[in-house]
């Protein structure tokens, strides 16, 4: 499955463990966790499918396991399309 971000946001990142994200297509303003950030920036320079993010991601993932990565990157996905900050496709 490929992943795409709807309209480049703004992140303000006060180094708290979490980020705001600001989306300009709808106006929301969501608080986002640091991981779901790092992912938003991974997909800015386009899409990506779901094996080769979790490829790019899973040098910087302390532990590195590969079920936990996939199972990381794949709830944070679902969380940005359940905001209508990505979709899928």
């Amino acid at each position: 499955m490929t992943w795409r971000v709807e309209s480049p946001g703004q992140v303000y990142d006060a180094g708290e463990g979490s980020v705001v994200y600001f989306d300009p297509r709808s106006g929301d303003t969501h608080l986002l966790s640091d991981f779901a950030a790092y992912l938003l920036e991974q997909l800015g320079d386009g899409p990506l499918d779901t094996g080769e993010l979790v490829a790019r991601v899973a040098p910087d993932v302390e532990g590195g396991d590969p079920a936990e990565v996939q199972a990381s990157v794949t709830a944070a996905l679902e969380d940005l399309v359940s905001l209508d900050i990505l979709k899928r496709g």
